[in-house]
């Protein structure tokens, strides 16, 4: 029996629930899927039932999903028995294993029981390790080479990601090079050595992705190409070769943020048949599996409202992605992504790296003669929403105890010098001095009509002297 190396193989189950001794087989049968409710279906190991029989593969994932779900459906797994069967002959194949499974014990059984059978042991469910990073052995001092401080990270809510080995949100850093000082922007993330001490993985900011050239061993199609710019996600798994390791099934996606190209172990991958409330069937369960987005209506949010969405794996979320704009195409998701965070011009405002790097830090800000969407100029404090990862405006100081012993950092346009002059530091601009309405952006001349009004005050003021 060669089950294990061929490459398209069905599931044998044992049922040994009603078995009375250990040498007896139990009730044999052919895995067909899962049904509406969770549960394990089974078909008659015959060739008429072959269209029926759910078929694996050994480059893809779907085995360790269905395991994962098949294991929440036993309370004692042990009394079942799961192999692997190549599916060219089945009934052959099955009339082979009852043969083994009664004589189990003899070692040339037990030798061949073991190859094929799937160990319960390897899917489940493990308790997770919680153990964040010791930030007493990160290398600050690496970090401050960069233009980063733990405080700085950890005012800005990216140190708790990044200690519990998740990667920021992009970052500006300073990267020395000679006498110059460049400023990008990054994602950052801990990761450890071969030594198992902590260093830094820094993923810059790309003008976009670089699918002409192979990635990890493999090149990608026009097709796969125009899949990728268009969606963000490659739509199927592939198997790339990783430098001095052995090829792997893997999702593929681009990062939004970074356009760095991602992949993802398709074995590492945890699907459920459940999400927020829905069981897929078992064609939407596969044709998520094997990557591709599936339409899921119905679902439950957390406030008990019902929603519907598009569902595909994506390689840089390592997991399930909610996509609710399918509608639109990756390149706007994209640009909505890349305008979050400290943005360089805030209504009008060119940002200082100074100010951008006080925003960065958790900081707030009161910035004076921004413009608004009527083209009005306003004043606003303004601080970073760590959940949505951009700024935010307040009229009152939204941390007033922290701000008392802060000095504000302010900015003001260059266009807007004269009217806060004018406005706010009683200063005398001669020629808009006798303007009584607010001055426009960028105003230094009044206008024909105020110019007007300013010769009718002059001719009032000149007769109404007294002698």
């Amino acid at each position: 029996m060669e089950s294990n190396s061929n490459d398209n193989y069905v599931l044998v189950l044992e049922d040994r629930t009603e078995v009375k001794n250990e040498q007896e087989a139990g009730k044999l049968s052919v895995v067909s899927g899962i049904d509406d409710k969770g549960n394990l279906k089974t078909t008659e190991a015959t060739a008429a039932n072959q269209a029926a029989f759910l078929k694996f593969n050994n480059k893809d994932g779907l085995l360790k999903n269905f395991m994962t779900n098949f294991l929440k459906q036993f309370n004692n797994p042990t009394h079942f028995g799961l192999y692997k069967v190549v599916a060219d002959n089945v009934e052959q194949g099955v009339d082979n294993l009852r043969t083994m499974l009664q004589s189990r014990e003899k070692p040339e059984s037990k030798q061949q029981l073991a190859e094929m059978g799937i160990p319960f042991g390897d899917y489940l469910p493990q308790q997770k390790n919680a153990t964040t990073i010791d930030p007493e052995k990160v290398d600050w001092k690496m970090l401050g080479n960069l233009g980063l401080s733990r405080e700085r990270l950890e005012q800005s809510g990216e140190l708790e990601k990044m200690l519990n080995w998740q990667k920021s949100n992009l970052i500006t850093i300073a990267v020395p090079i000679g006498d110059t000082t460049i400023y990008t922007e990054a994602r950052l993330a801990f990761r450890t050595d071969d030594n198992g001490n902590i260093g830094l993985a820094i993923h810059p900011l790309r003008k976009e992705p670089q699918l002409d050239f192979p990635y990890m061993g493999y090149k990608f199609s026009p097709e796969e190409k125009e899949q990728l710019l268009t969606t963000g996600n490659l739509g199927k798994t592939i198997e790339v070769t990783p430098k001095n390791a052995e090829p792997f099934s893997a999702y593929v996606s681009i990062d939004p943020q970074t356009n760095e190209i991602i992949a993802l172990r398709a074995d590492r991958v945890n699907i459920p048949k459940e999400i927020k409330g829905v069981t897929l069937s078992d064609a939407q369960y596969k044709d998520l599996v094997e990557g591709k987005a599936v339409k899921v209506e119905g679902m439950t949010a957390k406030s008990g409202k019902s929603f519907d969405a598009t569902l595909q794996v994506n390689a840089e979320r390592k997991g399930i992605e909610f996509i609710f704009n399918n509608n639109r195409g990756f390149k706007e998701r994209q640009q909505q992504t890349q305008q979050q965070g400290v943005p360089h011009k805030l209504c009008g405002l060119e940002l200082s790296e100074k100010q951008r790097e006080a925003l960065d830090s958790g900081r707030t800000l009161y910035l004076k003669n921004m413009v608004d969407k009527q083209g009005q100029s306003f004043n606003a404090y303004v601080r970073m929403d760590k959940e949505q990862n951009r700024p935010r405006f307040y009229k009152w100081n939204p941390d007033k105890k922290q701000e008392t012993d802060k000095e504000k950092v302010v900015a003001v346009a260059e266009e807007h010098k004269t009217q806060v002059a004018v406005n706010n530091h009683g200063k005398t601009n001669e020629a808009t001095k006798n303007v009584k309405e607010p001055l426009k952006t960028g105003q230094t001349q009044p206008t024909a009509e105020q110019k007007q009004k300013q010769d009718e005050n002059k001719q009032k003021k000149s007769r109404g002297r007294k002698m």
